[in-house]
């Protein structure tokens, strides 16, 4: 599909088509609607009496803005289709969608937030910009980096809650024909090149709005997420780059060899007093159940592969690190400076992937096997969200397993997001090595989006 700009009277560039971001209906700029602000039009037919009125509007200030109403301007968009909140960039650039795949416990939460807070440090020496796309979107990673990153007590243990399956961040009810469907909230982040970027000049065939869906791990379990009213997985048939991780934590052929002190070795996934005990989840049947709803949704043989980067995510390597062989000390990365932006190794990541394959393929050649009959395009990368393991904690009648702030250091965080825009987004980073492989179609200007 083609994705022209147009223009509007007031400057900006708008795209030809835009997607949302929440129930992945495609519309055109002009048929975006606008929330009412005044008081007096609380009540939206399609979400219900508690939200603002949307509406199409007619009349705009000399700033743009569209007028409710009752004459009230306002700037907060909407999708035509379920109503739900679109923020303002996703007019102006293309999505990149990526979707996270993995078990209950796996560790997605805190892989997620050490990435972002990450991404927002070493992106700049790439010259690019990366910044939240939708504040509101992404609270929940805003509390997720308080707690870690910018905790007023960085010496007592803290822990960062659970993914819930019904909390009301994560997730959003819209009236679709007729019926109430369940939508998820993806995290949304702006990532554009900086007026220092090598390719300044093609800015528009760069700049992305990152939409990276991030699921409660029941979800992926057979039957979870699937039932009638629910669309929280179906994001995986529209994503561009498919993340999942593999916690060996939850593989008894690594605990049994594994000679750490982890809690989550010597007690269980969880505190027993939290109910969860020693239970172990299935990874290989997490992944199969996954690809059989990718395969679905797409409408293709469920023998048949996709084109999609699949990057299969190792977390708490530091458990590993030592007898695997692998190094995480150094990142992949030659640092950027005043004259050079930051440029990536590229060979460096083949490696450990390459390394990181076989180890699992001893523990795991099933997994393996699984993700091989998935996807064309198959990378591992080990992290390290927290650089060492979490402390058992006892407090007020409670147990978890937590961190202290002051001693976080995380590994290749970034590694699994800027290898795959830095082979298959070309422009978006220099690179060290030649990555010889065709692009991937992430969308953009000119080309088509997404599916």
């Amino acid at each position: 599909m083609q994705q022209r700009a147009r223009r509007v009277g007031w400057g900006r560039r708008l795209m030809h088509q835009v997607t949302c971001p929440n129930c992945w209906h495609l519309f055109y700029p002009e048929e975006v609607l606008f929330v009412s602000r005044h008081e007096e039009l609380l009540g939206d037919p399609i979400l219900g009496p508690e939200e603002y009125r949307r509406f199409l509007p007619v009349r705009f200030n000399v700033s743009g803005e569209a007028l409710d109403a009752k004459g009230l301007p306002t700037s907060d968009l909407a999708c035509p289709r379920c109503h739900l909140p679109i923020p303002q960039p996703m007019m102006e650039l293309p999505p990149l969608y990526i979707s996270l795949v993995g078990s209950p416990a796996c560790g997605k939460s805190y892989f997620l937030t050490t990435m972002v807070w990450e991404l927002r440090r070493l992106l700049p020496q790439a010259r690019l910009s990366f910044s939240d796309a939708d504040p509101m979107a992404n609270s929940p990673i805003h509390e997720y980096e308080q707690t870690l990153f910018m905790n007023l007590q960085p010496t007592e243990p803290t822990e960062i809650r659970k993914t819930q399956t019904d909390d009301p961040r994560l997730y959003r009810t819209s009236r679709i024909n007729d019926a109430q469907v369940r939508f998820p909230v993806p995290l949304q982040f702006s990532l554009q090149p900086t007026p220092q970027h090598p390719s300044i000049g093609r800015k528009r065939w760069i700049g992305r709005i990152v939409v990276l869906y991030d699921n409660a791990g029941e979800d992926f379990l057979p039957g979870g997420g699937d039932q009638v009213g629910s669309a929280t997985v179906q994001h995986l048939a529209k994503s561009q780059i498919l993340l999942t991780m593999f916690d060996p934590t939850q593989e008894p052929s690594f605990r049994a060899i594994c000679k750490s002190d982890d809690p989550q070795l010597t007690v269980g996934l969880r505190p027993k007093q939290q109910g969860a005990g020693a239970l172990l989840f299935r990874q290989e049947t997490v992944l199969t159940e996954a690809a059989r709803r990718i395969r679905r949704y797409l409408g293709i043989s469920q023998e048949k592969r996709i084109k999609q980067p699949l990057i299969v995510i190792v977390p708490k390597f530091d458990l590993w690190e030592e007898m695997s062989g692998i190094s995480l000390d150094v990142p992949p990365y030659e640092p950027g400076d005043a004259s050079q932006p930051l440029r990536v190794k590229m060979d460096s990541v083949e490696r450990v992937s390459g390394a990181l394959r076989s180890l699992i393929q001893g523990l795991s050649p099933e997994y393996v096997a699984g993700v091989d009959s998935l996807s064309e395009r198959v990378r591992f990368v080990p992290v390290s969200s927290l650089g060492r393991s979490p402390e058992y904690i006892r407090r007020d009648n409670t147990a978890f397993y937590g961190i202290r702030p002051k001693d976080i250091r995380p590994k290749w965080v970034t590694v699994p997001l800027i290898y795959c825009l830095a082979r298959w987004a070309p422009g978006m980073f220099q690179v060290l090595d030649s990555s010889g492989d065709s692009p991937l179609d992430l969308g953009g200007p000119g080309g088509s989006e997404g599916q």
